[in-house]
C-alpha cells in the first residue's frame, strides 16, 4: 500500500496555508504570490517525496513573519519600516490567531507519523509483511487525533479564561508531543505475538533472540548470501525479546530495536547488526 496519496494529502494543507499567509501580508488580494511559492513547496515535496520536510519546511517559513513582529533589533535599526510591517502582521488573520501555527505544529507530527508508517511499509514489505504499514498508520491514528483535540481543546479553554496565548502556546505544544509519542508508541498497543526480524550484512556467526521464557538460535553463513547484500533472518515469539545477539566468533555485539510498531495483535521488531 502506498502512503503517498496520505501524505499528500497532509502537505497540501500546510502549503495552502503558508502560501496565503505570506500573500496575504505582502500582496493582499493578489494570490499570484500564493501561488509561486506553493507551486516551490510542492516542488519540493514531490522531487524529495518528504511530507515531513516539506511540513516542516512551511512552519519555518510562516514563522519568519512572527520573529520579524516580535524582533528586538529591527525597531532600533529600522523603526519606520518596522512599524509598517509589524503592524501589518499582527493584524493578519493568519498571524492574529495561535490556531493556523498551532495546525501547522499538528501537520508536521502527522507527517512524521505517516513517513514512520511507510518506512515500516517499505522494510516489512521486504519481509513478507505486505500492507503493514498502513495497518499500523490506521491502528494509532485515533490516539493521534486525540491528542490533537484535546490540546486544541486546552488551547480554546486557555483563551476563554483570559489567559495568555503566548503562555498556554508551549504547554500545549507539549502536550500534543507527549501523548502523540506516548501512546502511539509501542507500549500503547496490545500483542499476543511477535515477530523479529534481523537484518546483518553476510558473514558467518550466528543470531541469538532471548525471551522471558524461550530462545531462538539462528546460524548465518556467508555462502547462503550468494549475491544478496543483506542476510534477512525472521523469526515469531510469544513475548517481546530481552534480549538479541549477534555473534561472530568470540565477539559478541548486543543489537538495538531500529524499528517496532504493532499492527492489531501482532508486535514487529526489526534489528539491524
Amino acid at each position: 500500500m502506498s502512503l503517498r496519496a496520505v501524505k499528500l494529502a497532509v502537505v497540501l494543507p500546510a502549503i495552502v496555508l503558508t502560501s496565503l499567509a505570506y500573500s496575504d501580508i505582502l500582496r493582499p488580494s493578489d494570490y499570484l504570490l500564493a501561488v509561486a511559492l506553493g507551486t516551490i513547496l510542492m516542488g519540493t515535496f514531490l522531487s524529495r517525496n518528504s511530507a515531513s520536510g516539506t511540513v516542516f519546511l512551511s512552519t519555518v517559513l510562516y514563522a519568519v513573519p512572527y520573529a520579524i513582529a516580535f524582533s528586538q533589533f529591527l525597531p532600533l535599526a529600522f523603526p519606520e519600516a518596522y512599524q509598517n510591517l509589524s503592524g501589518t502582521i499582527l493584524k493578519s488573520p493568519y498571524f492574529s490567531s495561535p490556531l493556523p501555527i498551532f495546525a501547522l505544529i499538528a501537520l508536521s507530527i502527522l507527517a512524521d507519523y505517516i513517513e514512520t508508517a511507510d518506512a515500516w511499509e517499505n522494510v516489512l514489505g521486504e519481509l513478507g509483511w505486505r500492507g503493514t504499514g498502513g495497518k499500523t498508520l490506521l491502528y494509532g491514528l485515533p490516539i493521534v487525533l486525540l491528542a490533537f483535540g484535546l490540546s486544541l481543546a486546552l488551547l480554546w479553554l486557555g483563551r476563554s479564561l483570559g489567559l495568555s496565548t503566548g503562555g498556554i502556546l508551549l504547554p500545549v505544544i507539549l502536550l500534543v508531543l507527549g501523548l502523540t509519542v506516548a501512546y502511539s508508541s509501542i507500549e500503547g498497543g496490545s500483542y499476543r505475538r511477535v515477530v523479529v526480524a534481523v537484518e546483518v550484512p553476510p558473514m558467518n556467526g550466528e543470531v541469538v533472540i532471548e525471551g522471558p521464557d524461550e530462545s531462538r538460535v539462528m546460524p548465518l553463513s556467508r555462502s547462503a548470501a550468494f549475491e544478496c547484500k543483506v542476510l534477512r533472518l525472521e523469526a515469531e515469539m510469544r513475548k517481546r525479546p530481552r534480549r538479541v545477539v549477534l555473534r561472530r566468533g568470540e565477539d559478541e555485539e548486543v543489537l538495538t530495536p531500529l524499528m517496532e510498531s504493532v499492527d492489531g495483535e501482532t508486535l514487529f521488531l526489526l534489528y539491524r547488526g
